[in-house]
């Protein structure tokens, strides 16, 4: 028998890279095609076209998010990976960055503390205000801190999480900046939101910044950058994105989130191209690097910080946070019915037309992603059925004998 329980041993050691591969979800072939797109938009040097360093990070977030192992995405001999590694040197001179690039490390299988002989978690780690216990020089920052020193196993001290509540503001929503002067918008609400349910953060605050997002939703389902832009309110992909995120990361269901039959998934769905890529938005319908590489993980079902942890730590006390029907008038004292558990299996990604990520932003082993559908436990069960088998029929032989 010590054989038998030997075998089970090393089968349950092995058993991790068993089976454990997510079936695709009911939008894979959206992802699949926009995957294909943002393929052709690596450089030789591994890195992603876009707005600066932040992009290769958010090109590897919609990779791993599609399950793709991005140490094999190259184009020629340079890989994502290879990439990131180079543009690491950059990232740290960044609070927010170096946030994105904590992510990015642990979800391409890197220690975020040498990536590069760089040690982006110090980084972040420095970059905290002693007197306002602020990460970084504005909310996004912050928020991006939170997710990425949760992700790295980090114990977020509990004032830093009561620094982000007090940057939210009386509509129930965050600026960028976190004044009232550049008012909230949905992107840096979204962001926080998800910062809060990975942390722990308070319902009360979670539920203020439901109730802001209700606020800003158009009637295609969609949302815009913020209803007071003097750029317009039309719908676009990346705050549609985000905001789908924060939805999903507190657990509510879309149909709270109907507008005119559709969902916020159905409005950012609607702005995939006939290429794969995504456009900002409908006017011009041109393809746009930014929006594919946010609109991935969220269609994937992935919230920041994508199950980005390698250290274990206890989970963040549940929040629970309420849904309004959607036929109730939304005000900024409206409580936002669904429990969250704070399940830190997220998404990162940014707006790359909006102040969030213009300021902020080795084979690797495969990224753990959450799984969607694909499970390893009927697999479990029939090889532990089989090894009681076979000890069944070791004990009758000896009984025999």
């Amino acid at each position: 028998m010590r054989r038998l329980f030997a075998l089970m041993g090393l089968l349950l050691a092995v058993f991790p890279g068993i089976a454990v591969r997510a079936q695709g979800g009911p939008n894979d072939a959206a992802v699949q095609k926009a995957i294909t797109y943002i393929r052709t938009q690596q450089a030789a040097d591994g890195t992603f076209a876009g707005f600066g360093p932040g992009s290769t990070a958010d090109a590897i977030y919609a990779l791993v998010a599609a399950g793709v192992n991005v140490a094999e995405v190259k184009n020629g001999q340079a890989s994502a990976l290879d990439g990131l590694l180079k543009l690491t040197p950059e990232a740290a001179k960044k609070t927010g960055l170096a946030a994105k690039f904590i992510i990015a490390a642990l979800l391409a299988g890197q220690d975020p503390h040498t990536m590069g002989g760089t040690d982006l978690v110090a980084t972040v780690q420095n970059g905290r205000n002693p007197t306002t216990n602020q990460y970084g020089e504005d909310v996004t920052s912050h928020a991006l801190a939170l997710l990425a020193l949760r992700a790295a196993g980090i114990t977020v001290p509990p004032e830093t999480i009561v620094a982000l509540e007090k940057l939210q503001l009386a509509d129930g929503g965050w600026s960028f900046d976190g004044t009232t002067t550049t008012g909230s918008d949905t992107n840096t609400t979204a962001l926080a939101i998800q910062a809060l349910v990975s942390t722990g953060g308070t319902s009360e605050a979670q539920n203020k910044g439901l109730a802001y997002l209700h606020t800003q939703q158009n009637d295609d389902g969609g949302f815009p950058y913020s209803q007071a832009s003097k750029f317009g309110h039309a719908s676009d992909a990346n705050s549609t994105a985000l905001t789908l995120q924060a939805i999903q990361a507190v657990k509510q269901p879309l149909s709270a989130w109907t507008k005119s039959g559709k969902t916020p998934l159905d409005r950012l769905l609607a702005f995939q191209n006939a290429s794969g890529a995504f456009r900002f938005q409908d006017a011009p319908p041109d393809d746009n690097q930014g929006a594919t590489y946010q609109a991935v993980p969220p269609i994937a079902g992935k919230t920041f910080p994508l199950d980005a942890i390698l250290i274990a730590l206890p989970a963040p006390a549940a929040a629970t946070v309420t849904a309004l029907p959607v036929t109730t008038p939304v005000s900024t004292t409206a409580t936002v019915v669904v429990t969250s558990t704070a399940v830190v299996t997220s998404t990162a990604v940014i707006t790359s037309t909006s102040p969030l990520l213009a300021a902020t932003p080795v084979a690797a082993k495969p990224a753990r992603l959450p799984d969607t559908g694909g499970s390893a436990l009927p697999v479990l069960i029939v090889l532990l059925a089989g090894l009681l088998v076979i000890g069944a029929g070791v004990a009758l032989r000896r009984r025999s004998t």
